[in-house]
């Protein structure tokens, strides 16, 4: 008997891009594929989605119900997916996130006028983008907003010695 259990093979997505390999995958529960890849998130399947991970804005794991959820920067609806046997995705998944994070300033005005300037990074080349998400209900035209906004664009442009 083993002390160690023996996870399922799960074959990996179709059409990765050259360089492209997978770092952890899953089977879903309507029996696609969630994998983690160096370049980005993908599942095949219900909730099927392609997208690198300096568009992931976030997500995480819902043990309660096996569910890994993840949101986007890029307009694009929130995904969430059962994952009976997630294994190592879950941490794989946090840690390509992050790993597209360089710098982030949080701008707040008050409670419902805010936002987050993240400077990411694009693992398949490493360039650099600059994201500003506001808080559901922010006026992003609200003059102190705004201003807040373009001196955290400056600053984060300044420690990474990118022109604006």
């Amino acid at each position: 008997m083993s002390l160690f259990r023996r996870r399922p093979r799960v074959d990996p997505p179709s059409g990765l891009e050259p360089g492209e390999r997978v770092v952890a995958a899953a089977t879903t529960a309507d029996g696609g594929v969630l994998a983690v890849t160096n370049h980005r998130l993908v599942v095949e399947g219900e909730g099927a989605v392609r997208a690198p991970w300096h568009l992931v804005d976030g997500g995480g794991w819902r043990p309660e119900s096996d569910e890994l959820w993840a949101s986007f920067v890029d307009g694009r609806d929130p995904g969430a997916w059962v994952l009976p046997d997630a294994g190592p995705v879950t941490m794989a998944f946090r840690e390509r996130v992050q790993a597209s994070v360089v710098l982030t300033e949080h701008v707040v005005v008050d409670r419902v006028n805010a936002a987050r300037v993240v400077l990411r990074k694009d693992p398949r080349d490493d360039r650099l983008s600059v994201q500003t998400i506001y808080r559901q209900g922010a006026d992003p035209d609200l003059p102190p907003l705004r201003h807040g906004v373009e001196e955290a664009l400056a600053r984060l442009a300044e420690h990474v010695g990118l022109e604006r």
